[in-house]
């Protein structure tokens, strides 16, 4: 019997074949497999890639090339984190039981 985490892994990994997401000396962004952008500001930039929502989170961002068709985005500024939303990982044995 398979676990219910490894079944998301799975499912994730599946639904993003062939996505590429580069990270250049921090300042550089390409993502491929981007089929819709949510939202564009200084601090942050929401895409869709292959359905599943992609957080990215920095400073002085700014989209440089767009082409949905493609689905191709290219950004620049000072990037901090990048998250799929909706996915949140296991928290530490630990940290849950003593804070």
């Amino acid at each position: 019997m398979e676990n219910k985490e490894s079944n998301k892994i799975s499912t994730l990994e599946n639904n993003l074949k062939g996505t590429k997401i580069f990270l250049s000396n921090g300042d550089t962004l390409l993502l491929n497999g981007v089929s819709k952008v949510i939202s564009s500001t200084q601090n942050g930039i929401s895409v869709l890639i292959n359905g599943q929502p992609l957080e990215i989170e920095g400073k002085n961002l700014t989209t440089t090339k767009l082409d949905i068709e493609n689905g191709v985005l290219e950004a620049s500024g000072n990037f901090v984190s990048m998250k799929f939303a909706g996915h949140k990982q296991k928290e530490n044995f630990f940290k849950r039981i003593f804070g």
